[in-house]
């Protein structure tokens, strides 16, 4: 009886441990996903600042149509530096985002809507190709490592479960 609870114990860890494996590589996945709907983002609002006039949080709202991005049409405020504040810090943090991701978004915020349209735009194209940078990073890590977090939990959970039988 002894052994067939410690067996089943050997297999609830391999099992738990594959698991967290896959999560943190579905982290890397969910940040390229993040990283591409934002870019999608960009480029609507580009588009929506050039061919429309209106308050840039309304153009914001508009232009994030992707349920990724919900966290920047669903925040009522007047103060556009708050509204952009708080949506950042309002993405969820199974996105993955690093820190340097989340840097990158506030500082895009920051300027957005202090310039006529064509400094807008100018700094909309600058940022298109940082995201494209983060994105492309973005990726390359998750070729790199996701196989690996998923063999990594497997097999740490199987020398352990094999160091516990």
């Amino acid at each position: 009886m002894s052994f067939y609870l410690k067996l089943f114990g050997a297999v609830l860890l391999v099992c738990s441990t594959t698991f967290c494996g896959f999560m943190l590589s579905g982290k890397l996945k969910s940040r390229s996903k993040f990283l591409l709907a934002f870019q999608d983002f960009i480029c609507t609002l580009e588009t929506n600042i050039r061919y429309n006039s209106d308050d840039i949080i309304r153009i914001i709202e508009k232009s994030a149509i992707n349920p990724m991005l919900s966290a920047f049409s669903n925040t009522k405020s007047y103060d556009f530096s708050s509204y952009w504040k708080t949506a950042v810090s309002s993405i969820p943090k199974n996105y993955g985002l690093k820190n340097e991701d989340v840097a990158i978004l506030n500082d895009f915020g920051k300027s957005l809507g202090t310039t006529d349209i064509e400094g807008q735009l100018n700094h909309i194209a600058l940022y298109k190709d940082i995201f494209n940078q983060q994105l492309s990073k973005s990726k390359e890590e998750y070729r790199e490592k996701s196989k690996l977090y998923k063999v990594l939990g497997f097999f740490t959970g199987s020398i352990i479960a094999i160091m516990f039988i």
